[in-house]
């Protein structure tokens, strides 16, 4: 890639053993900025990603892509009231996926974007009402944490 541009690798339903494919697909560099979201999905009960492959998945991609620099955006987790599937995720299930990612970005110097933290204001309007998509408030408040990240690492 030359020049400045943003490509999106994201895919409905990915989760991070999906990871590596969407960074060689993209052909990321050694000057390209990677923003990493993982966690939500591989989460759900239909998904059940081990936390141990998930750490590894993360690990992998972030020790085999030649970036300069990586942005996790962290899950903000669920409003549970909002869920309708039998087990489905629980923010207390979402917390194990984003700690064990927040380990591996600690080991890589990856910048995070705390989006938990972000929305926490906004109480159930963070959220669409599937209970796990952000809202429109809720990317209004979060796309500007991950701008002044992705402006840090420049």
């Amino acid at each position: 890639m030359v020049g400045t541009g943003v490509w999106n690798a994201a895919e409905g339903g990915a989760s991070a053993l999906d990871l590596l494919a969407q960074a060689t697909a993209v052909d990321v560099q050694e000057s390209d900025l990677v923003v990493l979201s993982v966690g939500t999905n591989d989460a759900a009960p239909w998904k059940e990603v081990p936390v141990t492959d998930f750490t590894r998945a993360v690990r992998h991609c972030m020790d085999s892509v030649p970036a300069r620099g990586w942005i996790y955006v962290a899950p903000p987790g669920v409003d549970e009231a909002r869920l309708t599937g039998p087990g489905d995720r629980t923010n207390a299930i979402l917390d194990e996926y984003r700690d064990a990612a927040l380990a591996v970005c600690k080991d890589f110097g990856a910048l995070v974007v705390r989006t938990e933290r972000i929305i926490t204001s906004l109480g159930d309007r963070a959220f669409a009402d599937d209970g796990i998509h952000l809202s429109g408030p809720g990317y209004k408040a979060v796309l500007p944490a991950i701008a002044d990240a992705i402006h840090t690492m420049a």
